[in-house]
């Protein structure tokens, strides 16, 4: 070959690499979305080529998608990623497009995936899978769409669901870690109802033998020290069965049904009917709905508040109470905090024209083994409220209180009239 023939030949070749490289620029403005027209020059003449300016803002919004995108052919090659979808993966971007999308997804879901994908090939489909990257499992939901007829090719869109499942692995944790407290508590609860209560019982038979049989022989400090004892056994005993009440209505099943509530308020005031009578009390009742509750807990709700309006009476003033209620539709009860706000309510009011309390301690009345009033003058272990708070709580619902000092108390219970829509 002459060495002219040479040099025309260097010179095609060059030309042919300069216009490849301009191929090449142009291919990558395209996919990166930075152009909207380009020029060929064609027999001596610029052609110009536009692409949609549309096409360009889904391209610049895919890009920001918070969310992996990718299109697959038919046969599941990956003829486009966006970088989301590159970094979940973390493999460059250039390894992701061409190809397969099997390449990415983990053995025990390729199956599913395949069922899924085909699905989608004439609609639509979802689903959870797991995706398989360098022995990495990056767990995902999946939303395949078929883009046909425009392209005979399926969108994929991909969320990360790996916090979303280390999360629910937290919860597991702590619902274990709730359930083995629970077992201890139940525990606690059945040594109080036996070992504790037992030799409580000793104490307070032995102190009433010892007050009975020697009477007249015991000096009058004996006696008040004897009566002492008895009285702080018998409210140890009363503590520990709150305390047991307590547990159970913390770690107990949620058996809810359709429950009368008037059913249960009469027979608590069948319950209350020496102490009413002895106290001159007026207890004034509404008609109460019936809602889907546990029974027994309700009862001891009921039972507890009663009992507080007819114990926290003033002197000289016989007890007025007045329990009534109102139905609370969604909207309303979404402006409580902690309501359901898809749910409707029962407001329960338990209105007593007792010895009140300063509204400032309306939410310290709640505390376990908290109380306000003189333990002499008004006996009891100050977990009635607390409670009662628990027992609302499991039945999605709550209860405040409203008072002023020596004006009596307003408690009002909220509970849902379903558990459920």
């Amino acid at each position: 070959m002459s060495n002219e023939n040479s040099a025309d030949l260097l010179t095609e070749i060059g030309v042919l690499k300069t216009h490849l490289l301009e191929a090449e620029e142009a291919i990558d403005a395209i996919k990166n979305g930075s152009v909207d027209a380009f020029a060929i020059k064609k027999d001596g003449k610029a052609e110009v080529y536009t692409l949609q300016s549309l096409d360009y803002a889904y391209r610049v919004l895919i890009e920001k998608f918070g969310e992996g995108a990718l299109n697959l052919t038919r046969e599941g090659l990956i003829v486009y990623s966006n970088s989301y979808f590159s970094e979940l993966i973390n493999i460059p971007h250039a390894k992701v497009t061409g190809s397969h999308i099997l390449d990415f997804v983990s053995p025990d879901s390729r199956e599913e995936f395949r069922e899924h994908f085909d699905f989608a090939l004439q609609g639509s489909s979802k689903a959870e899978i797991t995706l398989l990257v360098n022995n990495r499992s990056i767990p995902v939901y999946i939303s395949l769409t078929s883009l046909q007829p425009q392209l005979s090719t399926v969108g994929m869109i991909i969320t990360d669901l790996s916090e979303k499942k280390q999360n629910e692995q937290v919860l597991r944790d702590k619902n274990l870690e709730l359930e083995r407290l629970n077992k201890s508590l139940e525990q606690f609860a059945s040594i109080a109802s036996h070992d504790l209560q037992e030799p409580l019982r000793k104490i307070k038979t032995f102190t009433s033998l010892l007050i009975q049989r020697f009477n007249d022989d015991l000096p009058d400090k004996a006696k008040e020290l004897a009566n002492k004892i008895w009285s702080s056994s018998e409210r140890m005993s009363l503590l520990i069965k709150d305390v047991l009440n307590f547990s159970r209505i913390v770690g107990s099943a949620n058996m809810f049904i359709t429950t009368d509530l008037n059913q249960i308020l009469n027979n608590i005031l069948g319950d209350f009917d020496m102490l009413v009578l002895e106290r001159g009390a007026s207890i004034r009742v509404e008609y109460l709905p019936s809602i889907e509750a546990i029974p027994v807990q309700i009862n001891q709700l009921f039972y507890n508040l009663v009992g507080n309006a007819l114990k926290f009476y003033k002197e000289g003033r016989p007890p007025v109470i007045t329990i009534s209620s109102r139905t609370l539709l969604p909207g309303e009860a979404a402006e409580h905090a902690g309501l359901n706000g898809r749910l409707s309510y029962a407001e329960i009011s338990f209105k007593d024209n007792g010895i009140g309390f300063e509204q400032r301690f309306a939410e310290q009345i709640f505390s376990i083994f908290e109380r306000l009033n003189n333990q002499q003058q008004y006996s009891g272990t100050g977990i009635g409220l607390a409670l009662c708070r628990k027992i609302a709580e499991q039945h999605q619902g709550r209860i405040h209180a409203e008072a002023g000092e020596s004006f009596g108390a307003t408690f009002y219970v909220l509970l849902p009239l379903k558990q459920s829509v």
